[in-house]
């Protein structure tokens, strides 16, 4: 299906929504969470339902039979009646000690000093470094929550109950962003998680609302929540730590993020076209569908080519006579996007694929079968998938990020965006450089993404007594991938600022070019009319002038306006004497001074013009800029409306903000999700 990718995207949207507008909820029942539903609990702190009923709590009851029983038989089995790892060589019949043992094991993650502050101070940015973020640690409960609800892990129904009524409390347990290596899962994470549960009182977590929100130890925070302490029997700590929930909940926060940014990517690709007058002939159909059918560029080239059919800046095809078309073909840049960006698409629906069956999978190990009652020992744990999952999001984020910033460039480059001034300044260049430090943030962006874009999987180091020679790195790996998206919003919030920038200076350029052009017409009859046959109304002979003309404004924008027009006109007077000497009547002659007098005149009329075009023009929500454009009229209006993005004018009376300040307008939109209806509005009648 072409729109499989957009059809997706916009799925997760209407989900979203309906968590908004309290229409819809998350279900744990082992089996019905989605992307959708993780972002909900993580980020919106949305309570997920459980699955209660008597089949599952039967189902529940048997699974920690099976491994009460089998714990007392003479067969081993790991986690239960083993050590753990390496040291499964180990036998014992202390089984609910060995829990605790476990537990203690694993809590040696590096925290901030919880104790010394008491909960009564607010961490330092260095202290909250070293902490999951709170709706990482949300997500993370939930996804673990529908793995152990499948019965296949030994739990009781109160250890699921319990961990069901923290998120019910908007309880964060406090987990060190650094220790798992995802390979018996995510261990370090689930441990501390799992430890509010029994009380431990040198585990701590957040609980409240808003100025009230605190840090507790968890036996103080029991006491608040009227929950008793657990004591955990036979594989329960295993099995509330062997999993891969953290980097599964994670990476579903990541995909959701990704999908958004893919389809910004052609938004702004198709966007570029507009800014840059480049051409709608490589989003052609036959060039995807019946050249080269690959799903994903097919996709590509069939939003782009919608976004740009009902466009006043991209030409239709390419003329041999306009004068801005010496490049036959646009750049890489401009014309490759769906051959660039459609392999990314595709690999994110596999990616998220991989995810879906992630959060819906028992991933302990030993997994627990009360059919045959058997417990079966394997490596569900690995989270590889997610791995894989994260790596393939992490290299298609920087081919994104790639697309951008070559967009940019070129678009803030005199030799190369047909007419626009250097760096988009609106004022003078001399003085103003507009977007010139923007270009370089842009390249410490990409910098920094691609060598986050390098593979994780590659760095293992054998672990534990070399039992986890192999072991996934998924956590980590979905954490640089997080990072790369925030980068990610960062190129392309700036690249947005400067599509619209210079949306609003093409519509200058419109409004110039026209008065530009009405006083050739005028001056040069006003001068030459009476020594040769030409009217306002000659189109052949204009034509002749208005293309070199066009030719000498897109070559000079780096000038400043009082010397540019004075050598544009003085370079286009060798143009209309030989125009003139074609029209002129017989015996007739063109003195020196009236050429003279002609390029004075023009010079100083194509100077009033351009001065006045920018005093006058008002940059709005649907302003000149805004009709120019084709559907990406809807993200013009959102930035210059909704988010009141400001021209930068290179004017200190103008400007009463900074550069930067109105990038970041744009970034919060990207980070608190309000652009993506926007961006989907743009393409929307494709699904």
């Amino acid at each position: 299906m072409a729109s499989a990718h957009l059809g997706l995207l916009a799925s997760q949207l209407s989900a979203l929504q309906s968590y908004d507008n309290g229409t819809g909820f998350a279900f744990i029942d082992g089996h019905s969470l989605d992307v959708p539903s993780v972002i909900a609990v993580s980020r919106k702190n949305h309570v997920p339902k459980l699955d209660d009923s008597d089949a599952t709590k039967e189902r529940i009851s048997a699974a920690v039979d099976v491994v009460q029983s089998l714990a007392l038989e003479v067969q081993s089995q790991y986690g239960v009646t083993t050590g753990f790892g390496g040291s499964a060589t180990t036998r014992t019949k202390r089984t609910a000690l060995l829990q605790k043992a476990l537990l203690a094991s694993i809590q040696c993650g590096i925290l901030p000093d919880f104790r010394s502050s008491k909960g009564e101070k607010d961490l330092t940015p260095e202290e909250y470094s070293l902490l999951l973020p709170q709706d990482w640690i949300r997500g993370t409960m939930f996804v673990r929550l529908n793995s152990i609800i499948r019965a296949q892990s030994g739990t009781r129904w109160i250890i699921i109950e319990n961990l069901h009524k923290l998120i019910q409390e908007n309880v964060a347990p406090c987990a060190p962003l650094r220790q798992s290596i995802s390979a018996s899962g995510d261990l370090g994470p689930l441990a501390y998680i799992s430890s509010i549960l029994t009380g431990n009182p040198d585990i701590f977590a957040w609980h409240g609302e808003g100025e009230d929100r605190k840090i507790y130890d968890s036996a103080t925070l029991l006491e608040k929540l009227n929950l008793e302490p657990i004591d955990l029997i036979a594989k329960e700590g295993l099995a509330l730590v062997n999993g891969t929930a953290a980097s599964a909940a994670v990476s579903a926060l990541a995909i959701h993020d990704c999908h958004i940014l893919a389809l910004a990517s052609q938004v702004l690709g198709a966007y570029a076209v507009e800014a840059i007058k480049g051409s709608q002939e490589p989003f052609q159909p036959f060039l995807h569908e019946l050249s080269r059918p690959h799903k994903g560029q097919i996709e590509v080239a069939t939003n782009i080519r919608y976004i740009l059919k009902s466009s006043k800046l991209a030409r239709v095809q390419h003329e041999e006579s306009d004068p801005e078309g010496q490049l036959r073909q646009d750049t890489y840049c401009v014309r490759g996007t769906p051959q660039w960006i459609g392999p990314s698409l595709e690999d994110l629906l596999l990616a998220q694929e991989q995810i879906d069956i992630e959060l819906n999978s028992t991933t302990d190990n030993p997994v627990v079968d009360i059919d045959s009652n058997y417990i079966h020992h394997g490596a569900n744990f690995m989270a590889m998938s997610i791995t894989s999952a994260s790596e393939k999001m992490r290299l298609a984020l920087h081919h994104m990020a790639k697309l951008t910033y070559t967009q940019l460039t070129e678009l803030l480059n005199n030799h190369m965006n047909k007419g626009l001034p250097p760096n988009l300044s609106v004022n003078e260049p001399s003085l103003d450089y507009c977007m010139k430090a923007s270009d370089i943030a842009a390249a410490s962006y990409l910098s920094e993404i691609a060598y986050l874009a390098n593979p994780v999987s590659t760095h293992v180091i054998s672990a534990e007594m070399h039992n986890q020679a192999i072991n996934s790195l998924a956590l980590i790996s979905v954490r640089y991938t997080m990072d790369a998206v925030k980068l990610v919003r960062m190129i392309m919030s700036t690249h947005l600022y400067a599509l619209v920038q210079a949306t609003d200076l093409r519509a200058m350029e419109f409004t110039f070019r026209h008065s530009l052009f009405e006083a050739l017409r005028s001056e040069t009859v006003a001068h030459f009319g009476h020594v040769a046959s030409i009217t306002t109304d000659d189109e052949t002979f204009f034509r002749e002038l208005t293309h070199p003309l066009v030719v000498l404004l897109n070559a000079t924008t780096w000038e400043d306006s009082h010397s540019r027009f004075e050598g544009v006109f003085r370079k286009l007077s060798g143009y209309i004497l030989k125009q003139l000497k074609r029209k002129l009547y017989p015996k007739k002659d063109i003195t020196l001074s009236s050429v003279e007098g002609w390029q004075e005149t023009m010079s100083t009329r194509a100077q009033e013009a351009f001065i006045h075009t920018k005093d006058t023009y008002i940059p709005s929500a649907e302003s000149k800029g805004y009709e120019l454009l084709g559907r990406t009229k809807a993200l013009y209006r959102f930035v210059r409306g909704e988010l009141g993005v400001q021209l930068h004018w290179g004017d200190p009376e103008k400007d009463k903000t900074e550069i930067g300040t109105e990038i970041a307008k744009i970034f919060r939109a990207f980070e608190n999700g309000s652009i993506a209806p926007v961006l989907l509005d743009v393409v929307g009648k494709q699904l």
